[in-house]
């Protein structure tokens, strides 16, 4: 009978210990990679994601403030140019104030119950609701 003994010798199992240390580095440094990489992946979408948000924003903005604008020439030429002191928007609304001689109808039947009027004895105030201007206007 042939008895065989295999012994192994200390160099393979320190071969076999430090491919297998090597391979365990290797997959970590991997996975530390990959995950910075994917951060500053989603970090990049996320500045794109509020950039165009707010891009949106201005854009809207923009726009209401072009509408309050058209609609106070309208207001400046309903009532005739010369007769209007000032125009200021203050909060939610338009206020003008005019000559107490300023034929105020045009602006009455344009805008109804959201015009405001006050007859004081030198002028005449008015104020014109906004949120119905651009929620009439902005939509169009």
């Amino acid at each position: 009978m042939i008895i065989i003994i295999k012994n192994e010798d200390k160099k393979r199992i320190l071969i076999k210990g430090l491919s297998i240390v090597g391979l365990i580095i290797m997959f970590f440094f991997y996975y530390l990679h990959m995950g910075n990489k994917f951060s500053n992946l989603s970090k990049e979408l996320e500045e794109e994601k509020l950039s165009s948000i707010q891009k949106k924003d201005l854009q809207r903005t923009l726009k209401i403030e072009k509408t309050i604008y058209k609609e106070a020439v309208v207001i400046v030429d309903l009532l005739n140019q010369k007769h209007v002191e000032s125009i200021k928007v203050i909060k939610d609304r338009l206020y003008i104030v005019c000559d107490y001689n300023t034929d105020i109808e045009p602006l009455l039947v344009r805008y109804g119950v959201n015009a405001y009027v006050k007859h004081t004895s030198k002028s005449i105030k008015i104020a014109v609701d906004l949120k119905m201007i651009v929620e009439n206007k902005y939509e169009s």
